[in-house]
């Protein structure tokens, strides 16, 4: 698993080319929430990948339980996603929103190499918790001419 373990540190770190270093040329990226998935190929693989790190610029990814399947061939891991969502992801402009999500990946691995990575997480999650940023933010929020929003005692 130590490509899976290589793939998770370059998210990390932020590192588009060092994630894209961990998949076949071939690579098939799917993440169920995204309009335009599935995806072929590390060019477009790449450009969604800088588009995430865009909109969540301190993104970053704990995994909490992995397990291997077929010979090692597939992997699953489920992992625990923060940061805070500066632009648009899974729907949603996040307005500087912060985010706990769960996430599952299931890997394919082909010569050592992510063959396919399908990404699996509950988009309404993320919905939500950026409406109740929204709604903490309006409620803080001064009301017109400086004065505090009034709210029933």
């Amino acid at each position: 698993m130590d490509i899976i373990d290589r793939h998770f540190a370059a998210e990390n770190a932020h590192d588009v080319e060092g994630t894209l270093a961990t998949y076949t040329d071939d690579i098939v990226w799917d993440d169920v929430t995204h309009p335009l998935c599935p995806v072929q190929g590390k060019d477009a693989a790449g450009a969604i990948y800088s588009s995430i790190i865009e909109a969540i610029p301190d993104i970053h990814l704990e995994s909490v339980r992995r397990f291997t399947a077929a010979g090692g061939s597939i992997v699953v891991d489920e992992s625990i996603l923060t940061g805070h969502v500066h632009g648009q992801w899974a729907g949603v402009d996040g307005g500087g929103a912060p985010v706990r999500v769960r996430m599952l990946h299931v890997f394919d691995i082909r010569d050592g190499l992510i063959a396919r990575e399908n990404t699996w997480f509950d988009a309404a999650a993320v919905m939500r918790q950026v409406e109740e940023f929204r709604a903490r933010q309006e409620a803080a929020s001064p009301a017109p001419g400086g004065l505090p929003s009034s709210r029933p005692t």
